[in-house]
């Protein structure tokens, strides 16, 4: 059994996957829009991110990535809190307001009329899907972003009407939409 094993990692040292494999099989991970939110002292600000995962149940816990070196990130230490809002991929008002890099003066709530969350974070009226974290740490590993782990101390999830159609908010892989071979009926030759 051991020199099987054995065998199995030479082969895959000696065979590293393909960079683009890799790439392909992470983006088949589901994901959504969200924009994390932050309040602290007289400044607010937000960074939109797709890399936000549950990481624990009990409590129940999220770890979000953003790049490193964003304004955002003191205010985030400093707060010990934050909100996640999950918005439309196609949203383009959160694309302008948080999508781009801004001086920490630069305010991007003026313009919204924000609610309020437990911890004081500001709240998107959009957002159909809320999270408030208390912050619990961070992580900066070699890589381009570093990782903030929050505990969730309250939600809210607003439910589609029934009779709407279903949104987009989640993106689910491509390999979910496509229909497979076996799904389609058999046609039956039968004749009466």
């Amino acid at each position: 059994m051991f020199r099987h094993f054995a065998v199995l990692l030479f082969i895959m040292a000696s065979n590293p996957p393909h960079p683009q494999l890799i790439h392909n099989a992470l983006q088949s991970l589901p994901s959504a829009l969200f924009v994390l939110t932050c309040t602290y002292d007289k400044f607010s600000d937000g960074i939109l991110t797709r890399w936000v995962q549950q990481c624990s149940s009990e409590p129940p816990m999220v770890v979000v990535a953003i790049p490193k070196g964003q304004p955002i990130e003191p205010m985030l230490r400093d707060a010990r809190a934050f909100a996640l809002c999950m918005v439309q991929a196609n949203d383009r008002r959160a694309q302008r307001l948080f999508g781009n890099e801004h001086d920490l003066d630069d305010d991007p709530f003026l313009s919204i009329e924000t609610k309020t969350a437990i911890t004081g974070m500001p709240i998107l009226p959009e957002s159909r899907l809320w999270l408030d974290c208390k912050l619990e740490g961070h992580l900066s590993p070699d890589a381009d972003c570093r990782l903030y782990l929050g505990q969730v101390v309250a939600a809210h999830i607003e439910l589609p009407k029934r009779g709407s159609k279903k949104d987009d908010l989640i993106q689910t892989p491509l390999h979910d939409r496509r229909k497979s071979p076996r799904s389609t009926p058999a046609i039956s030759n039968t004749t009466s």
